[in-house]
């Protein structure tokens, strides 16, 4: 049979064409890739390409092949990525957020509860992070949006907390004094941007078509930049610090997008193990529910 190695070489030739840029992608010798295709052929039984004197191409059945072996290494890799998921999955619990600020403490929470466990935490996007916990890349993750609730007997959710993303505004800006503000509103400004921001980027962008974003992909710059700079930017009710300068006012923003309630959310199947963690968060929620 042909070896994982030997079908992305003639995968690869059926997208550009010519040995020798399949020898250079993957920096190896131009004959272990001749050899690969004559292989294939072998494997077959029957011809897969169309030769000249100084030139090969794939006829119609190598064309049928390289889409038959295009086929074979997605479902091998997503095989591969099932079972290494599975075995990250007994020695780490992986969590995914797409809220920054609710990391720590869950991560805290799952430190203590599962103390010979190791535990992992990323921030990704929502659908990837729903992805991924399909897949068992992610035993748990922090969305905006509660999945259980259009596939309840898929999925088991808490709510966790919730969030509002504001503008924060030079105290001289024309709208500094404005209650609420809507992203329609400053479309067309100039805008301080942090890179790490997650799913808020891709909602202001489309709200803000208009608007040029100076994106900071260090969080020591950024900060600095909003202290000596009267570009507007961008915070939340959770992450904002009134330390930080005493020169912006933060606005909320009114636009329903951006006013977000997060969600923990597991695996039906997964509901027991992690019981102890979402008994936690509703503890955690009451207390606050009190105090305020």
């Amino acid at each position: 049979m042909l070896t994982y190695e030997e079908m992305q070489y003639f995968l690869a030739f059926s997208e550009c064409g010519t040995l020798t840029q399949v020898a250079e992608e993957f920096n190896i010798s131009q004959p272990t890739i001749t050899r690969a295709m004559k292989k294939a052929e072998a494997q077959f039984e029957v011809p897969l390409f169309s030769r000249t004197k100084n030139s090969i191409e794939l006829n119609d059945n190598g064309r049928l092949a390289a889409e038959e072996i295009r086929l074979l290494l997605r479902q091998t890799d997503e095989m591969l990525e099932r079972v290494r998921a599975f075995d990250r999955s007994r020695r780490t619990i992986s969590l995914g957020s797409a809220a920054a600020v609710q990391l720590p403490a869950l991560v805290s929470a799952l430190s203590s509860i599962f103390p010979d466990k190791s535990i992992s935490s990323e921030l990704k996007l929502p659908q990837e992070l729903l992805t991924g916990l399909n897949k068992n890349t992610y035993q748990l993750v922090i969305l905006p949006k509660d999945p259980a609730e259009a596939a309840p007997d898929r999925y088991y959710s808490r709510k966790i907390g919730s969030e509002h993303l504001m503008f924060y505004l030079p105290k001289n800006h024309r709208y500094a004094r404005r209650k609420s503000l809507s992203l329609s509103e400053m479309n067309g400004e100039n805008m301080l941007l942090y890179s790490d921001i997650g799913f808020w980027a891709e909602i202001v962008r489309q709200k803000m078509p208009d608007s040029r974003f100076l994106v900071q992909d260090e969080r020591y710059s950024f900060r600095e930049l909003i202290r000596n700079s009267i570009l507007p930017c961008f915070t939340t009710d959770l992450a904002f610090d009134a330390r930080l300068t005493e020169d912006r006012r933060a606005v909320p923003i009114s636009d329903p997008e951006v006013n977000v309630t997060y969600y923990l959310v597991c695996r039906k199947g997964d509901r027991r193990r992690y019981r102890n963690l979402f008994d936690e968060v509703a503890a955690q929620l009451s207390q606050e529910g009190t105090e305020k």
